[in-house]
């Protein structure tokens, strides 16, 4: 039975990825089913109402807000973002309540901006409320801390605090309190949910491929060499270096070459590393190009690196699977729940010192094995057209409705 849903959909944006897909492809999902109110952000309004799908238009009504100038100008400013976020929630209270008294709404849903540490006040409605999908949960495993600057292993120290604090925390207790399903991105940030509200929590990750990227595939090049290839921003907490260190532990007679394609802050330390283990003509930094030609440099790769000590749903990881790369990666956090074995070598967290050697061992295993490279692409390949599709998403929340009508 059709639905009225009242959604806070803050990023909601179609032809992009991170929050503004996450919402604009779950908005759209949802839609099929169920009648939609959505209230996004100003600025979306002219991509939206060009490119809203004709078979869903009749089943979503967006409402565009957007906070005082003042406020606004604090967006792009260091750390203002979250500033600007907070306000922007308070400012569509009366927007959301002036819904709700005109429209009759079985549900109201946070979707985006999915950290749990920020604030929604949905929960405030006289109707049902459904929280997330929200992460925040997942901290760098304390191993790796002692690598970070002094002020980001503060911060990471403090996150393993506040995720074993949720119980004091009203940005956490309230809607977890109020809300008739919780919908965590991992089993890392399910655990931060105090232990009472435990049994309203399903894990679901946010993020998913749409059918039209499956038209890249792998291709396969003459050169005779191995391509490793790493996808994303150059920060401490993805980990780079660690691949880059795992370099010194292969066979010298191995032909490859590894290509680093983003940029940030950690690039000189990075560029240092190469520097010292004399690999400059092995390893080509590349900085941020659009996706298209990421997906192109995905196609000419054999093997794809992602060390990240912390994700949610990876875009590059799910983007990498598609192309049919088999996966090297940590067997924590996101990536536990998007890779499985069949198409992942998944390292176990260990420590800054062992990772590399790690890493390189799992490297050795897929050169040495071209069928089980073959095998391991085509599994990840599957699992995203059959697991990590939009489609499921929308069915999700389809038997989540299911499930809560019959409460």
């Amino acid at each position: 039975m059709m639905k009225s849903i009242l959604v806070s959909a803050y990023g909601c944006e179609p032809l992009k990825g991170s929050e503004p897909g996450v919402g604009w492809n779950w908005v759209l999902q949802m839609a099929r089913y169920n009648k939609l109110h959505v209230i996004t952000r100003a600025n979306n309004q002219e991509v939206i109402e060009k490119y809203l799908p004709s078979d869903v238009k009749e089943n979503i009504i967006f409402y565009y807000y957007d906070t005082p100038r003042f406020i606004k100008r604090f967006k792009n400013k260091a750390k203002g973002l979250y500033f600007y976020y907070f306000f922007w929630q308070i400012g569509i209270v009366p927007l959301a309540k002036k819904i709700v008294r005109n429209n009759h709404i079985d549900y109201a849903m946070h979707l985006t901006f999915g950290s749990m540490w920020m604030p929604t006040f949905l929960p405030f409605l006289k109707v049902p409320f459904i929280w997330g999908p929200v992460g925040g949960g997942d901290c760098e495993p304390k191993s790796f801390l002692k690598l970070l600057a002094p002020k980001q292993r503060f911060i990471q120290s403090f996150r393993y605090v506040m995720n074993g604090t949720s119980l004091l925390n009203p940005f956490i207790f309230i809607p977890a309190l109020k809300a008739s399903a919780i919908l965590c991105r991992t089993e890392n940030s399910a655990r931060v949910i105090p232990g009472c509200f435990r049994s309203k929590v399903k894990v679901i990750l946010e993020t998913a491929m749409e059918g039209d990227i499956f038209t890249y595939k792998k291709q396969e090049r003459a050169d005779g060499k191995i391509r490793f290839i790493s996808i994303g921003r150059l920060l401490p907490n993805k980990n780079i270096l660690s691949a880059v260190r795992a370099l010194q532990y292969l066979p010298e007679e191995l032909q490859y070459e590894y290509y680093i394609i983003g940029s940030g802050s950690q690039k000189k330390a990075i560029v240092a590393e190469i520097e010292s283990q004399r690999l400059s003509d092995r390893v080509k930094i590349i900085d941020e190009m659009p996706r298209n030609r990421v997906l192109e440099e995905l196609q000419m790769a054999d093997i794809f690196l992602f060390p990240s000590l912390r994700e949610g749903g990876s875009w590059a990881l799910m983007e990498a699977m598609v192309i049919g790369l088999p996966v090297i990666c940590l067997d924590w956090a996101g990536m536990s729940i998007t890779t499985d074995d069949s198409c992942a070598i998944r390292l176990p967290v260990t420590n800054p010192e062992q990772m590399p050697k790690d890493m390189a061992e799992a490297i050795v295993k897929l050169v040495e094995n071209p069928e089980l490279r073959r095998q391991m692409g085509e599994n990840g390949r599957k699992r995203i057209q059959t697991v990590f599709n939009w489609e499921a998403k929308g069915q999700f929340m389809e038997e989540l409705l299911a499930e809560l009508d019959k409460r």
